[in-house]
């Protein structure tokens, strides 16, 4: 079951977007007036050289950011309303992608709220509420802005309703830090100790299973795949000129999103068709400002295209046939679904409890 997210953000700024230190600049959107429809034409393409059409879950931002910029936290939901309307009829899903941006004025930028508890829960009640009232309904499916989680986040979302949330990126670690774009704090991430298996998380550790009596949460984390090969570490940090992955003395792993290279997907296609900890599932996620064509030139807007969407799509679907396997496209609710009729609550004969697991990402 193959999940496919787009992150429905504005445009970056390595792709054209507003810098993280100008707050009199309102965001661009190309990746949404324009990205759309290459997206749709892509999914188009990838359906006829395969018969299978793909399914994507638009994670669609609703949060204070927006609100401050806005004055309503789904401005977004409600400017694009009838692209989401029509997606939503072609079977896609409308899911929640809250970022966790705080206009620092101190710092004259915006910056990753990590140690706020009171802000951030704030943040997603607001950014939940109105996400809900401006669709009409609840969203069943969350990505996190920076595929962020902390303890007091994953709780909030459970508590929120979400059933599903795919944010968990195994092993992968960034301790967070200045970027390139006039921000002085952002991508902190810590998936250290995560299965590659879909759980229930802990309320004392959102990266794993609940170990002895702790508390489980009701909401299921469904991990992207993620893989610990050195190769392909360095090979995205040179590719994209990212920061060095970080994590003291433990493996971290690297995350690579469906828009990049096909010299790196096809191998990192080739580790998860190996992979039972990671059955059924394949999420990965992409940006829509990653499919312009006419995105500033820079060493990252080479790696991510849509020709790279394309063909990555159909490698997952090819590798997998190849190797005898059903693929299905899934949103999350019907990730969802099948969990709760297929495998039963915690799988067959499963415990959602820890079960001597001892990697980072993989036995």
């Amino acid at each position: 079951m193959v999940i496919v997210g787009c992150d429905c953000d504005p445009d970056r700024p390595r792709y054209g977007g507003t810098r993280y230190d100008d707050r009199t600049s309102l965001p661009r959107w190309r990746g949404l007036t324009e990205g759309i429809d290459i997206l749709r034409e892509c999914l188009r393409d990838v359906e006829n050289a395969s018969g299978l059409k793909p399914k994507i879950a638009f994670c669609l931002r609703s949060d204070t950011q927006m609100k401050d910029l806005y004055g309503t936290a789904s401005w977004s939901l409600e400017e694009f309303g009838d692209t989401w309307r029509e997606l939503k009829e072609e079977g896609h899903e409308l899911a929640w992608h809250p970022h966790l941006w705080r206009w620092s004025d101190e710092k004259a930028c915006w910056i990753q709220e990590i140690h706020d508890s009171q802000w951030i829960v704030a943040c997603l009640e607001v950014g939940f509420s109105e996400f809900s009232r401006t669709l009409g309904e609840e969203p069943v499916t969350c990505h996190m802005g920076w595929t962020y989680h902390s303890n007091t986040t994953m709780k909030k979302v459970s508590e929120l309703g979400l059933k599903v949330d795919f944010s968990a990126s195994p092993g992968v670690f960034y301790e967070g830090g200045p970027g390139d774009a006039g921000t002085t704090y952002d991508n902190r991430i810590d998936w250290r100790g995560t299965p590659l298996r879909w759980y229930h998380p802990s309320e004392a550790d959102y990266r794993r299973p609940v170990r002895g009596n702790e508390k489980e949460l009701a909401i299921v984390e469904i991990p992207k795949f993620t893989s610990r090969s050195a190769v392909l570490k360095k090979a995205k940090e040179l590719g994209t000129l990212t920061r060095p992955v970080s994590g003291g003395k433990k493996k971290t792993s690297v995350l690579f999103q469906v828009t990049i290279l096909p010299a790196l997907f096809n191998r990192f296609t080739k580790e998860r068709l190996k992979s039972k900890e990671a059955d059924p599932f394949f999420a990965t996620y992409f940006h829509p400002d990653e499919l312009l064509a006419d995105k500033p030139r820079s060493a990252r807007g080479a790696v991510y295209s849509r020709e790279n969407l394309k063909k990555n799509l159909l490698t997952i679907i090819r590798a997998a046939r190849k190797k005898g396997r059903d693929v299905t496209f899934a949103t999350g609710a019907d990730a969802f679904r099948y969990i709760q009729e297929k495998v039963g609550d915690y799988g067959e004969g499963a415990d959602s409890r820890e079960s001597g697991y001892d990697g980072v990402t993989g036995p």
